[in-house]
């Protein structure tokens, strides 16, 4: 009857309403998991520079940027393979926040704040910077170095870990030491995650740089910062405040 058929289409539009609702109250849910889930098993993955900052440039015409992320590549895949949750900062040759306006010297300020925005996104979570290093003058000076944040305690820990790995494994026989990071590192400088910056080698050392353009030799880093950072998670023993 049209009684029938009336009500039956009501019927329809109500299920229809809260089908609606339930998918626009979902994601708000969404939208703000980062802020509210647990992040102890999430690492951020930062490839340094990009875009329009190649950062620094070796002996033989090397682009920073292109090395960082090919790392920083390497290292995500590591670490989901092992059941992590990666937040690459970049994934691309872009930088994360340009929209090609202003002076190289704002986009850049752009490109820092945005990162830094990212990591907030994420309390709890594990920050690694992915970066090469560059002295001028000097081409005799090789190694990787990691670099860690002054606020949180366990990005010491984080540091020295990740050294060990790169001292072992990488470089035995020239050992390095980890190095509190300061005012001019500004996303290291304000960041509360826990967080360390890896400069992986030197293109200002001909072999090294050689050395940074070899995939296998790429791998061996990740596998480095990789292991670092799975000792720093996993060991009950190592600080994390």
């Amino acid at each position: 009857t049209a009684k029938h058929r009336f009500l039956f289409f009501l019927f329809c539009m109500l299920a229809l309403a809260l089908w609606g609702v339930s998918r626009l109250s979902g994601r708000p849910r969404e939208a703000s998991a980062a802020a509210t889930q647990d992040n102890s098993r999430v690492v951020i993955v930062d490839a340094g520079h990009g875009g329009f900052d190649g950062g620094a440039v070796g002996m033989s015409g090397t682009l920073e940027k292109d090395v960082n992320l090919a790392v920083a590549q390497k290292l995500r895949d590591m670490l989901t393979e092992a059941g992590y949750t990666v937040v690459m900062t970049r994934d691309s040759d872009a930088a994360v926040d340009d929209d090609g306006s202003g002076s190289i010297r704002s986009r850049k300020k752009r490109d820092m704040r945005a990162r830094l925005n990212l990591t907030s996104l994420y309390p709890g979570a594990t920050l690694v910077s992915i970066h090469q290093n560059k002295l001028d003058g000097d081409s005799r000076v090789s190694g990787g170095q990691v670099f860690y944040s002054p606020n949180r305690e366990s990005s010491r820990a984080l540091a020295d870990l990740i050294q060990q790995e790169f001292n072992e494994n990488l470089q035995p026989g020239k050992p390095r030491e980890t190095v509190k990071t300061g005012r001019n590192l500004y996303l290291f400088y304000r960041t509360q995650n826990t967080a360390v910056l890896c400069e992986c080698g030197f293109l200002s050392h001909p072999q090294e740089e050689q050395r940074l353009l070899d995939d296998a030799y790429r791998t061996r880093l990740a596998y480095c910062i990789f292991r670092g950072v799975v000792r720093f998670l996993e060991d009950d023993t190592v600080p994390q405040g």
